[in-house]
């Protein structure tokens, strides 16, 4: 069994793009070591984050989260244990609003805040899974 963790945050407003590029060039080295796969979506000043791994690592590495002054009003949507990876070789999938078009006709995203789609859980995580469908976001990072 693997734990999973799926939240939302508000972006403290000094992190741009080279920010969020340093958060993914951490994050894929450490989950790396650490059998941590997922998926880091921003959309304007919000974070969408699904990681997955050992329930210890996962515990551990929300725990950073929460503190990282890069992130604020952090909001889980679901955690849980799942038999199988989402995410089987991602250490940090990464997609912003350049990426968002494949999704955009089922998901309004130009209308909804990343807050909102959270408030349904079972929708946040497909959305998220969605993802899977376009394998280039697992190195992707944002343009700086």
């Amino acid at each position: 069994m693997i734990k999973f963790i799926l939240y939302v945050s508000e972006v403290a407003d000094y992190c741009g793009d080279v920010e969020t590029a340093n958060i993914l060039k951490t994050s894929r080295a450490n989950n790396a070591k650490n059998s941590v796969t997922g998926m880091l979506v921003r959309k304007d000043k919000q974070f969408l984050q699904y990681i997955e791994g050992p329930e210890r690592g996962i515990d551990e590495l929300f725990i950073k989260i929460e503190r990282d002054d890069r992130h604020r009003s952090v909001k889980i949507v679901e955690e849980g244990l799942a038999e199988d990876r989402v995410f089987f070789d991602w250490e940090m999938g990464f997609a912003d609003e350049q990426n968002f078009q494949p999704l955009q006709w089922k998901w309004q995203l130009d209308k909804i805040t990343m807050f909102s789609l959270a408030e349904d859980a079972g929708n946040c995580l497909e959305f998220v899974k969605g993802f899977m469908e376009t394998p280039s976001l697992a190195g992707n990072s944002p343009s700086i």
